[in-house]
Order: structure tokens, then sequence, then C-alpha cells
């Protein structure tokens, strides 16, 4: 592990949108061109990847942010996408059971690089629990958690399930003996993750594809749409209130989010986002605040 970060303190992250200081990433290995791409999409090249993945730590770096770097997993076609292995709290981390019996592996890389930055594991969900940590979405006062149905949405393209009522039930207790409101949010049967479709980028806004969930459990929040055909514009990195990294392949999607007074960095990072992939995806928060 290479980490630019020091020992971190509590409160760890209280929210999605404060301002972001401190991040574990892991880069892409040669296993990324395994993964099936989204409909329409050729596979991901794992050069190419490495390559924007650098980048995007370029850009974290030039946003005050630092970084806890792990090493590429040879074996892990996903292992780039590390939220979906745990989440960061006020008062520690909790730790995710993905729903991919393969990327169980990655947990205790991830686990580890945690308690050498000081931060506390608080809960993890256990056997039958299913949870991937990019079905969960926070706020000061409430938890988002995806939930993948098995029909196809409106577009019409089949898609497997994720997580299961087990693993979110865990989450969800955990939440509320902290006085926090859950909100289960149906997921389109071909969506891979929440945060690649919804995104909070300030206390009372959300960025969100219409087309791949429902608006309405968001309810309280300034709701943006993302345009349709462009619904994972909507997986924003959040750097701080109202400002994001983005991938600058959606055309539409990011004018209107400029136009909506959000300040985007966007940097090409499609190598990823041709497996669904976003920038929220690729770094976890330790610290925000």
């Amino acid at each position: 592990m290479i980490s630019t970060s020091k020992p971190l303190k509590p409160p760890f992250v209280r929210d999605e949108v404060a301002t972001l200081r401190s991040v574990l990433v892991v880069p892409p290995s040669s296993a990324i061109e395994r993964e099936r791409p989204l409909p329409g999409e050729p596979n991901a090249i794992a050069e190419r990847a490495l390559a924007q993945h650098d980048i995007f730590l370029g850009r974290l770096a030039a946003h005050g942010v630092k970084v806890v770097k792990l090493d590429a997993d040879p074996l892990a076609p996903l292992g780039a996408l590390c939220v979906d292995i745990a989440i960061v709290l006020a008062d520690g981390a909790f730790l995710m059971r993905p729903s991919d019996l393969n990327r169980r592996r990655e947990v205790g890389a991830v686990e580890a690089a945690l308690q050498r930055a000081d931060i506390p594991v608080i809960g993890r969900i256990e056997p039958p629990g299913l949870l991937d940590g990019g079905d969960v979405l926070f706020a000061r006062d409430s938890v988002f958690i995806g939930v993948s149905e098995r029909q196809a949405s409106e577009v019409g393209i089949a898609g497997g399930t994720h997580g299961n009522a087990h693993g979110r039930e865990q989450l969800a207790a955990y939440a509320r003996q902290r006085g926090l409101n859950v909100v289960d949010v149906p997921l389109a049967a071909q969506v891979r993750r929440l945060r690649s479709v919804a995104s909070l980028v300030d206390a009372r806004t959300i960025v969100y594809a219409p087309g791949f969930l429902d608006g309405e459990k968001f309810a309280g929040l300034e709701r943006i749409e993302v345009p349709r055909g462009e619904d994972y514009a909507a997986g924003l990195l959040v750097l701080g209130p109202r400002r994001v990294i983005a991938n600058l392949r959606f055309r539409e999607a990011i004018p209107r989010l400029r136009k909506a007074k959000i300040a985007v960095d966007a940097i090409d990072l499609w190598e990823f986002g041709k497996i669904g992939a976003t920038p929220s995806s690729l770094a976890l928060a330790l610290r925000r605040g």
C-alpha cells in the first residue's frame, strides 16, 4: 500500500457532501478486460483504464484530497470499484459482503487498509446477508439503500439482482439505532449500483437518472435529472457542496449540471464507463469535512 495520508481521527464521514479530504483507491488491473460491458459497448481496455485512473488520481491531488492507494488485484475485474467493499461513517467503517462471491476476497485488503488509517470497523454485513457499498448513499439524517428489481426498466434491458433483504436490514438496523431515516430505493434490473445513477451534491440536492430509479424516493430534496441516454452521468464523485468530478463523455449532462451551478471537473473515464462504473465508484471516502 502507498499512503499519502496520516492516521485519521473521528468524525470520519458525516455525510456525502462535506469537503472530501481523504480517500481509498485501487488501480485497475488487466482483469478489467474480462468484465461484461454495458449493452452496445466494447470491453474495457486495461492499459487505457490505468492511464485514465492515473489522471483521476492527479485531479484528486489537485483538489487537495489525500490518497491511500492499494495495490491492484490481478484477479479482480472490478477491484478498482472499492466503494462496493465498505462505507465509512462518522464513527468508523461498515464492511460490506459483496453480492459477487469473487469480490469477497477484496474485503480483507480494504479492512487492513482501514486499520492502518486508524479507522475502526464498527460493523459488517454477516451471512446470509449481501450488500454492496455502491448501493448505499447517506445524508446527515437519512440512508438510501438501492434495491435491485428483477424486471427490466422501460429501457427493456434485463439484468441481475444484487444485495438481499438480510444485508439491507443489517445496515438499516444500525442506521435506525443512530436515529437515521432509512429509505429503500428500487433500481431497474440493469443498474449495477445506486451510486452510478444517483449522487447527493449538497445537503438539499440530488442528481439522478429518472429512467432507472424512482425520484419520489428523494422527497424533500431538490432533484436534478440527467438526460435519458446519459443515465450514468449521475454517478458523480462529490468533492464538496456542488463541486464534483464527472466523466466528460456525457455531453448533454455536464452543461445541465453547470447550469444548475454545480462546478464540474470533467475528465475522461470512459474505460470504466464501459462497464457501468462512474467516478463515484472509484474512491472510497475516508474523511470529509
